[in-house]
């Protein structure tokens, strides 16, 4: 019961909690690609080199943004509306989504190894706990699929739910790559950068491969 109705009046809510939260999901997904975009603003470029490396972040921080972004809108347009449990996970990703640009900022700003650590390990736990999650709504629908084969009647076709079953997949890879680099062990500078960034490019790769690889099966 919600709000003193009953658990029929409550579902028939669904539907307009669900179009409310897509809403909100493309208002915050929106600004956190602006807000990308605004905190370089600050950092004027002293040379062509800091330009370039202005680009190459406002570039990784897009991609991870466009890539939860991408994940998310699949997995709502076939996702049932009356999983209660998905509008949890929704909110949980909002919140991650929108820390996302502040700790972005605290990565490109910062000129102290102390906070550039602490602030890489909390983008890595925001950006692996994003991808969990969507792995977690991709199991919702893997759920309901399987769920509504079981009583005569199929909603999403099964190309789409073994598709989803391998984004499942790599987004779990994903996440737990990012969570992982979180670890004290992984803050260790090599010749060619700190090992915990060189493992968010590596996990990106990777789940890039995974992707054209279902995509290629699909096909």
């Amino acid at each position: 019961m919600v709000l003193g109705l009953t658990e029929n009046d409550s579902s028939a809510l669904n539907p307009r909690i669900r179009i409310r939260i897509e809403s909100l999901s493309d208002l915050v997904f929106g600004l956190a690609l602006s807000i990308g975009a605004l905190v370089l603003i600050g950092r004027a470029p002293q040379s062509g080199l800091d330009l370039a490396t202005n680009i190459l972040l406002f570039g990784f921080g897009f991609f991870v943004i466009v890539m939860i972004w991408l994940g998310y809108s699949r997995t709502m347009a076939v996702l049932p509306g009356e999983i209660p449990s998905a509008l949890y996970f929704n909110l949980g990703l909002l919140f991650c989504v929108a820390l996302a640009p502040y700790l972005f900022y605290v990565l490109s700003s910062t000129t102290s190894d102390d906070v550039l650590n602490a602030g890489s390990i909390a983008y890595a736990l925001d950006v692996g706990v994003m991808f969990l999650l969507l792995a977690a709504l991709a199991r919702l629908v893997v759920k309901g699929e399987e769920k509504a084969r079981s009583g005569g009647h199929s909603l999403v076709h099964p190309v789409v739910v073994k598709r989803f079953k391998a984004i499942m997949k790599a987004e779990i890879f994903g996440g737990l790559v990012f969570v992982a680099s979180a670890l004290p062990v992984f803050w260790v500078n090599t010749p060619v950068g700190f090992l915990r960034f060189i493992l968010w490019y590596s996990a990106f790769v990777i789940f890039g491969f995974t992707r054209l690889h279902g995509r290629s099966e699909k096909d």
